[in-house]
Formats: structure tokens, sequence, C-alpha cells
């Protein structure tokens, strides 16, 4: 993944990216989910379809055969804006089950930390250790090529941007939400509406 470097005097400019060189970019509306293997033992799963509960592993589309699946970000180093984004998922997620819904949040902390959270918060829904942020960087939604760190002032570490997707029983994307300068909370209004969308697109 290295750059091809060239140095002129004490400067260095980059002369070419490497072909893997691919920034933030969403999966949008109407886009396919991409096939993402979830490792079931880093996950804390409230609610899940029978048929996936007895394995170690399942892909994510997999998810969506029951019923739309609300698929979101999270990190606690997002500050206030965190607690924010999180709080609107739980607004949102009673609606999201009354609609034969799911709803997955991606998360950066450690399974420990999880565990924490779902605590303090009273979490009944599902969330998914994504330290490694393979998964975010799959729905487009984190890139090393463009870190968050770079653009928001307050944050340091490796994260995602904070997004939001739902997906239908098809496994197509009916409604994406990312906020790169960190303003405008997603709208727990705007994901119920797009969970009844899902719940009768084909």
């Amino acid at each position: 993944m290295k750059s091809i470097i060239k140095v002129v005097g004490e400067d260095y400019f980059i002369s070419s990216l490497p072909e893997t060189y691919k920034k933030v970019e969403p999966v949008k509306n109407r886009g396919k989910l991409p096939s993402i293997r979830i490792n079931a033992e880093l996950g804390v799963w409230q609610h899940l379809p029978l048929y996936l509960e007895a394995g170690s592993y399942f892909y994510l589309h997999q998810l969506v055969k029951e019923g739309p699946l609300v698929i979101s970000t999270y990190s606690p180093s997002w500050n206030n804006y965190g607690e924010k984004h999180l709080l609107r998922l739980i607004k949102a997620y009673p609606t999201i089950q009354n609609l034969g819904g799911n709803l997955l949040v991606l998360t950066t902390e450690y399974f420990k930390n999880i565990v924490y959270t779902v605590q303090k918060y009273d979490l009944d829904f599902n969330l998914l250790q994504d330290i490694n942020l393979q998964i975010s960087a799959a729905l487009g939604v984190y890139s090393e090529f463009e870190p968050v760190w770079d653009r928001i002032a307050g944050i340091s570490e490796e994260v995602p941007f904070p997004a939001t997707f739902v997906v239908n029983a098809e496994g197509r994307v009916v409604y994406d939400y990312i906020d790169k300068d960190f303003e405008f909370v997603v709208s727990d209004k705007e994901i119920e509406k797009a969970v009844k969308i899902a719940s009768v697109s084909n």
C-alpha cells in the first residue's frame, strides 16, 4: 500500500498513489449490501434469528432475511456527538422492532466495553466490535486515506464516520446517511420512515 514518493530538496510530494487508494465512499441508496463475514463471538446479540444463533460466524446479509436491517456506526471517541447518535438509535428502535426490523450497531469499543455500554444505556439491540474497522471500510464509511482525525478537531483515534443504513430483505440499501462534518446527528424519524419503506419494498 505504499505510495510512490519523490524527494524534491527538503520537501516531499506524492507522485502517484496505489491502486488500493480509496477515500470514504458509502454504500448508496439502491446499492447492494456487500458480502461481509461476521465473527459472532465479537458481538452482543440480543435479537438474532434462531438459525444464526448456533454458528460461530455468519454473513451480514443473512440478517435481512426476516425483515429490514438498520446498520449504524458508533464510537465513544466521537465524544458528545457519539452519545447523541446513540440516543437517536435508542429512540428509533421500538419502531424498528414494531415493523419487524433489526438494528446492528458497529462500534470501535472492545468487547468488555460494549457490555458496559449495553448496561449503561440499557440497550436491547445488537452491537458488534469493529475495532479493526474492516466492516466500516467495506461499507465505505472509513478509509485510512481520509481519516476522521484529519477533519474533526478533538478526535485523535482511528474511527469511522457517523453513518446509518437501512437495508431491505433483498439486501438493497433504501436509506443511507453519513455526517462527515459531525454537524447533524441522524434523525430517528428518517430511520423509522426508511424502515417502513424497506418493510414493503421488493
